[in-house]
């Protein structure tokens, strides 16, 4: 059972040692954070495997001592009462003084028949004291005289940059549900400039680099075919127009790309085109248009 016991926490040790250290070396820490998470990690590992086999042998000790007991007491032997391996080991952490020397450390003081012991204090206390004054030099060396380590504001902006990272790749994933019903004009210089990249590369061989036409119709007139808003504009190059040699981009573009090139190809409306094609489709008014248009008596 013990020995289950063993391996099972030796296995979780080692295992969680060997995450931490693949977790370091996937986020690219330096050699030097690395090589101190894998001495602190060995370290740990030793110091509770140390812990294990000494457990286990005053176990064992003791489960010998007992049979020896046993074996004596029935062979008639006489039993010399001796101070065992665990009350050798007890007596090492505590140094507890006996009860019938008690008399060897008593303070004169005298606090209404209260009196007081001058024991001395716990050797594993003093020795987890004098780790903690270790573990405050190591701290100071790796965060403070050789920062190996971030320290809380480091480790904060690293996270604010995480976070950053997070939330656009969340709003790029957003993007990707933009379809015709929905969709809404862009304003912003980064989106328009996309947009007229991709103009520039897929639209304006039958659009004219200025989007006065060719094959295509005419962009910069206020007439359209298929309407005149974003949600039009994107689902004519989403689906495309098939019966007029306009093929679907969806295939070649994501939703954002649609997007952007539809609110530029709006921006390109009352501009003036070197060889502006003759308008096609019927003259398309913005809704906000007619609803501020005086209605005639």
């Amino acid at each position: 059972m013990f020995r289950k016991i063993a391996f099972t926490l030796f296995s979780l040790i080692f295992s969680s040692t060997v995450f931490a250290q693949a977790e370091a070396s996937a986020s690219q820490s330096s050699n030097v954070e690395t090589l101190l998470y894998l001495v602190i990690g060995l370290v740990l590992v030793i110091s509770i495997l140390v812990l294990l086999v000494a457990v286990y042998t005053l176990f064992v000790v003791r489960i010998i001592l007992l049979q020896e007991q046993a074996k004596a007491t029935a062979e008639g032997a006489e039993i010399v009462p001796e101070v065992n391996l665990w009350q050798k080991i007890s007596g090492l952490l505590t140094r507890a003084t006996p009860i019938e020397k008690e008399q060897d450390i008593l303070l004169d003081h005298n606090y209404d028949g209260i009196r007081e012991l001058d024991n001395h204090l716990p050797p594993w206390w003093k020795w987890l004291f004098y780790l903690t004054i270790v573990w405050s030099i190591i701290y100071l060396v790796a965060y403070h005289v050789f920062d190996m380590l971030p320290l809380q504001d480091e480790e904060y902006n690293t996270e604010i940059v995480k976070a950053d990272a997070a939330r656009e790749a969340l709003q790029a994933s957003i993007t990707e549900l933009i379809d015709e019903t929905n969709v809404e004009i862009v304003t912003d210089a980064a989106d328009l400039e996309a947009g007229a990249t991709i103009f520039q590369r897929q639209c304006a061989v039958c659009h004219a680099a200025d989007g006065g036409g060719g094959v295509g119709p005419n962009f910069t007139d206020e007439y359209w075919i298929h309407g005149g808003d974003i949600k039009n504009l994107f689902t004519t190059i989403k689906y495309g127009v098939p019966e007029k040699g306009m093929i679907s981009w969806q295939a070649q573009l994501n939703p954002s790309e649609m997007r952007s090139v539809a609110s530029y190809i709006l921006t390109l409306v009352g501009t003036t085109s070197a060889n502006p094609k003759e308008a096609q489709g019927e003259l398309y008014v913005p809704e906000n248009i007619q609803e501020e248009s005086p209605v005639a008596e």
